[in-house]
């Protein structure tokens, strides 16, 4: 059996020692190249030494690379994730689009009047002076069944902080439809039991999409903060679609 049919049968269970044998077989090479060039130009021995290295060195450099292929089948280089753009907040949002907020068509009001405008279908809330868009907050109004009254309308009660319970406007607690919310921030009433407040029991993806309430006007808390010191007793809310 050659040597090259040898080393075919050893090295694929003994990887170190083929390590380890590839500079011998490359200095094997060499020393058979210097006995040819020392030796006699005819001579065959040499000429089959220095064939059989090439060939094995050959034979171990195509292993190495069936190696590498196998290895990288069974352990693939995983792809990066995408690095994922992220959201803008509805603060953002807002702000972005409060530029170009203008007061809804047919409301008069006067020229430094401070007042609300909420439109149910964009779900926004924009505080206004004058003409003018000073602030901007996304909202969820009433669900379908429970819509925000539209029309124009005076705040007549503040409640700083409260407890919010369905069964004062006849809804049991056990309903479906029922709720007992504590600590609700910055209520502001403005028609029978509906209110500008804080919402902290919805989604942060419900502000501006979703119309979720009773009929209240609900909104993240610094949004509601700023409405309760923008507006007091008597500051008119305008809702429209």
């Amino acid at each position: 059996m050659s040597r090259s049919r040898l080393l075919r049968l050893w090295v694929p269970g003994l990887l170190v020692s083929v390590a380890v044998g590839l500079p011998i077989l490359f200095l094997l090479g060499l020393r058979g190249v210097d006995s040819q060039d020392g030796g006699s130009p005819a001579d065959p021995a040499s000429n089959q030494l220095r064939w059989d290295v090439r060939e094995d060195q050959a034979d171990i450099f195509r292993f190495y690379a069936a190696v590498a292929t196998e290895e990288a089948r069974l352990h693939p280089t995983p792809t990066p994730e995408p690095t994922p753009t992220p959201e803008p907040s509805p603060q953002e949002i807002a702000l972005a689009e409060l530029p170009y907020a203008v007061p809804p068509a047919g409301v008069a009001y006067g020229p430094e009047e401070r007042w609300v405008a909420v439109n149910v279908t964009t779900q926004r809330a924009y505080a206004f002076v004058g003409g003018k868009a000073v602030y901007e907050a996304l909202v969820t109004t009433g669900a379908p069944g429970f819509e925000t009254a539209l029309g124009q309308f005076r705040i007549f009660s503040r409640i700083e902080t409260e407890t919010m319970d369905s069964e004062t406007i006849g809804i049991p607690r056990d309903d479906p439809n029922g709720f007992y919310l504590e600590d609700v921030h910055f209520s502001q009433y403005f028609y029978q039991g509906m209110a500008l407040h804080a919402n902290y029991w919805r989604p942060v993806s419900y502000f501006g999409n979703v119309a979720s309430s009773h009929g209240c006007v609900g909104m993240l808390y610094d949004d509601a903060k700023f409405f309760w010191d923008f507006a007091t007793y008597r500051t008119r809310v305008v809702v429209y679609k």
